[in-house]
């Protein structure tokens, strides 16, 4: 019997573009859920993937443990017909099978960016609410002026570039005024040298002082704050991230009311919406703050 493509599965087909890979726990939470906010059973959700798989539309493979602490797991990504049917429901589709040829650290990676997506995305905030999620691709920005090289063809230096792992929006409606708040999310590794962190947000910096931010293709218009979020796997890692940042410039950013925001994985996953964030230019560092919180 052919596999009918509902509403469920073409939600899976587009997350998976966006995200490229997705695990068990995420069909579970936030695909494969009734109504009423219960999950289907796991022998239902299983069935249903090996059935689109059997067909084309996904493929999955195990993912050998990223740490010594980590487990091995279940990985889902796109078949040929699952791209295809992208193409029938965003228009396009924006694919490379070289991109489902990654590491197990990269993958493991690419899976925790998609919990964090997903946590934003299915709960509700009291104040703001959530718009879109940008994957890594799509929140891939160069923020440099376009020059001419010799053959007269119009491009942008590579250097002037932000690669956030991903980025989504909030917004608000305020006196018949929509306010949006413009949040890059940089999952963070455990050994990330202080120079590469130093010289990210010096390029966040660098494109809000351009404003490019403002009337972007991408993000559209409407857009009042920029702020960074760096999530880190325990509290030791983000004290020691928020202590390197200090050495950075974020002035350009402080003047829009944006902030470089810091919190765990465990924090952001479980409440998303609370005041788990330290900032970096709070005059109290032990302070914590919401997302869109004044920082004070």
């Amino acid at each position: 019997m052919v596999k009918r493509i509902g509403d469920l599965e073409e939600l899976l087909f587009a997350s998976l573009h966006d995200l490229v890979f997705l695990d068990y726990d995420y069909l579970e939470k936030y695909i494969y859920v009734h109504p009423e906010g219960k999950s289907y059973s796991k022998y239902w959700i299983s069935k249903q993937m090996r059935t689109m798989e059997t067909e084309g539309y996904v493929k999955s493979f195990p993912v050998a443990k990223a740490t010594v602490q980590g487990r091995d797991r279940l990985v889902y990504t796109l078949d040929s017909k699952g791209v295809q049917e992208v193409k029938e429901i965003l228009g396009e589709a924006d694919w490379d099978t070289r991109w489902t040829q990654r590491t197990p650290t990269y993958i493991f990676h690419s899976l925790r960016m998609s919990h964090v997506q997903a946590v934003y995305a299915s709960l509700k905030d009291d104040f703001y609410r959530f718009t879109e999620y940008f994957s890594e691709r799509r929140a891939f920005r160069n923020y440099g002026e376009f020059l001419t090289d010799k053959e007269g063809k119009k491009k942008q230096p590579a250097t002037t570039v932000i690669r956030p792992d991903g980025a989504f929006l909030l917004e608000r409606d305020v006196n018949g005024q929509t306010i949006k708040f413009l949040f890059f999310v940089e999952l963070e590794r455990s050994r990330q040298r202080i120079d590469v962190t130093l010289n990210k947000i010096r390029r966040y910096n660098e494109y809000v002082r351009k404003k490019a931010f403002e009337n972007d293709a991408i993000f559209g218009d409407g857009v009042r704050v920029v702020r960074v979020l760096f999530i880190s796997n325990n509290d030791t890692e983000r004290n020691k991230l928020c202590e390197n940042a200090k050495k950075a410039d974020t002035r350009e950013i402080e003047k829009i009311g944006g902030s470089l925001l810091f919190a765990t994985f465990a924090e952001v996953t479980t409440n998303p919406y609370g005041e788990i964030w330290k900032s970096k230019n709070s005059t109290d560092p032990n302070h914590l703050y919401s997302l869109y919180k004044k920082i004070e």
